[in-house]
């Protein structure tokens, strides 16, 4: 009686190997699935509020140049979000999670609040942040600490005061701030000194004098001032003015 043929196996170390290269290949194909997974569920979110997104390629440093970008739709990102005159509301914020290649939000005349903002930690590649006319108060900007890419940040007509700007100066590269109607005063612009690249300053129907202009004269690259209906006078417009040669300074007289 013969014995049966045993049956031929692969070496153990073979075995493994090929073990360790299908879970390599898995989780390699996950780590580029489920950003744009994610990429998409949050387009898909923000066009349901009746939002607007834009998006861009973003490659891989190991992908070579010479493959085209109409072949990377895995690496389409959302990098420009808009929902101004929506619906939306805090929680909807969530849908922003981890969506690090945002350059751009807007949320303007929202009921956006301190709640919503905090969803954005995270976001460190922000540029420009639109918060016009939203419930944000000083405390959601304690959330935009991180936020060290941004350049320009709106929050006209929020309930946004002096207390709030304590969390802007390690926002360094700043360059547009705007606090028309808020309740900004001079107290608040001191935090406002570090920020040496700001251009563009908009403090209009605030409670600033001339004393907070004293705050503003070391802004050697500030080329718009925006002064009207505050209590500033003409004798403090005159003496920033001459700190600051270079800044075409908008004001009104204080009234009476």
């Amino acid at each position: 009686m013969t014995e049966p043929t045993p049956k031929s196996r692969l070496p153990r170390t073979v075995t493994l190997l090929l073990i360790a290269a299908v879970l390599l290949i898995s989780v390699g194909a996950l780590m580029v699935w489920w950003p744009y997974h994610r990429n998409q569920t949050a387009m898909a979110e923000v066009e349901e509020l009746g939002g607007r997104t834009k998006t861009r390629i973003v490659r891989p440093f190991w992908i070579p140049d010479a493959i085209d970008d109409e072949y990377l739709w895995l690496f389409r990102r959302v990098n420009v979000v808009r929902l101004s005159d929506t619906q939306v509301v805090d929680a909807d914020f969530e849908h922003l999670q981890g969506l690090t290649t945002l350059e751009y939000l807007s949320f303007n005349n929202t009921q956006v609040s301190d709640a919503g903002l905090k969803h954005l930690r995270g976001l460190t590649n922000l540029r420009l942040l639109f918060l016009y006319n939203t419930q944000v108060s000083d405390v959601g900007l304690e959330h935009l600490r991180g936020m060290t890419n941004l350049r320009y940040l709106a929050l006209n007509d929020t309930q946004v005061s002096d207390a709030g700007l304590e969390h802007l100066p390690g926002l360094s590269t700043l360059e547009y701030l705007s606090f028309n109607n808020t309740k900004v005063s001079d107290a608040g612009l001191e935090n406002l000194q570090g920020l040496t690249k700001l251009r563009n300053l908009m403090l209009n129907d605030t409670q600033t004098s001339d004393t907070g202009l004293g705050y503003l004269r070391g802004m050697t690259n500030l080329q718009r001032l925006h002064l009207t209906d505050t209590q500033v006078t003409k004798t403090g417009v005159e003496k920033l003015q001459k700190a600051l040669p270079d800044c075409k300074i908008s004001w009104t007289p204080p009234s009476t």
